[in-house]
């Protein structure tokens, strides 16, 4: 398939601050009951084999997978992480009781998370960065964590406002039971293996991959703040979530495909929604969505950027390494230059809230956050250059006093 202007291939980097931050203690702080929880359910969907083959079987999969992977994009995703359109109150609801049916925990959980993945992405707060914590904790060690068991209401008092979902995020396993009761009464064993714990099992990998591959592997037509990618696969297996590199450009876009060979299932049914007057307020791609990409292919903005994320990590795991040494030794013009690097961090750090706070629109105002970004990035490094230059320069011995 063609890509869009401005697509490069770009290797995996890591985030300029990662080798500075150390790994939180939740990466080996897993919750029991949710690590049995998950073991079982895959060890379950085995039983089709136990089975044999059925078409019947195949085709109540594909049926159920599909089903719920629109409620976690359409649902979960795009409508209750970035309210990219609006829906009456029992819709809303419908729709988040059809997501919980994929096991995934609970709407305002799911949702409050995804919304601090944007607000950090790529950076040592996000809790699911492959760059930050490794690929497997990515894809699903962080969802089975001790410390991210519990939904935060206030990072969406938008919704947590709501009882009705308040009562299913906290009740987050009723409707994923009553969903898997329901297929083995309505088409026996095979509906509860193969309808149930085989979709689940592919559903949730599915899901998962977006927070793990798609931030490592793919190709990039913007240059956003983190490492995010697009593939035409994975957007076909997850309905449109594989655009995810246009994803973290327009965020608060409704559609995640932007050219007509950006293949987006997701929202062509939440287009037929708005036909039908379900869906109300479809934002549409930024009117300039071309434009951008072609820039950041012209100057190579979307390959820079990334580039520039594995300069300033490298610099910054070489200064963590000496800083403390050299400290012993240093002098004025050392102290300067990491009161600069602190200066430098921090406006990088400001420049960062300010892109997650103007995304939702991914407006000219937001391309030049992105050209601030690259720019102080570049201080950053150069900054970091000089200190490693100084540190790894033979020191004299201080002359004794008198």
């Amino acid at each position: 398939m063609p890509l869009p202007a401005g697509a490069v291939r770009v290797e995996h980097v890591m985030p300029e601050n990662a080798a500075a931050t150390p790994l939180p203690s939740d990466r080996r702080g897993l919750e029991p009951s949710a690590v049995i929880g998950f073991v079982l359910v895959h060890v379950a969907a085995l039983g089709v084999f136990a089975l044999g083959f059925s078409w019947t079987g195949v085709l109540l999969c594909v049926a159920s997978y599909y089903l719920r992977m629109f409620a976690i994009t359409a649902g979960f995703h795009r409508y209750f992480s970035h309210r990219s359109y609006r829906l009456s109150r029992v819709p809303q609801f419908l729709l988040a009781f059809l997501g919980q049916t994929s096991a995934q925990k609970g709407v305002l959980w799911w949702a409050a998370n995804h919304r601090h993945h944007h607000k950090y992405s790529d950076r040592p707060e996000d809790i699911h960065s492959p760059l930050q914590k490794g690929f497997w904790w990515s894809h699903m060690g962080w969802i089975l964590a001790r410390d991210h068991a519990e939904s935060d209401p206030s990072r969406i008092p938008d919704f947590a406002k709501f009882p009705e979902l308040v009562w299913l995020d906290r009740n987050q396993y009723v409707p994923t039971l009553l969903y898997g009761v329901a297929l083995y009464f309505a088409f026996g064993w095979t509906g509860l293996f193969y309808g149930y714990f085989l979709s689940t099992v592919l559903l949730w990998h599915a899901t998962f991959s977006i927070n793990s591959v798609m931030h490592v592997f793919g190709r990039r037509a913007y240059a956003t703040t983190d490492d995010s990618r697009n593939s035409f696969l994975f957007a076909l297996v997850t309905m449109g979530e594989g655009w995810h590199n246009n994803h973290h450009w327009a965020p608060g876009s409704a559609a995640q495909g932007f050219g007509w060979w950006q293949l987006d299932a997701t929202y062509l049914l939440l287009w037929l929604g708005e036909k039908l007057g379900l869906v109300r307020g479809l934002r549409r791609p930024p009117g300039r969505w071309r434009e951008a990409a072609r820039e950041a292919h012209r100057t190579g903005r979307a390959f820079r950027s990334a580039r520039l994320h594995e300069r300033v990590q490298n610099l910054t795991r070489r200064w963590a390494e000496v800083r403390d040494s050299t400290r012993l030794s240093a002098h004025d013009a050392m102290d300067e230059l990491e009161a600069a690097r602190q200066r430098a961090a921090a406006r990088l750090d400001h420049l960062h809230e300010e892109a997650s706070a103007a995304g939702a629109r991914a407006g000219r105002r937001l391309d030049e956050i992105h050209a601030e970004i690259e720019k102080a990035r570049a201080h950053l490094a150069e900054i970091l250059e000089r200190l490693v230059a100084a540190a790894d320069a033979p020191r004299l011995p201080r002359p004794e006093p008198g």
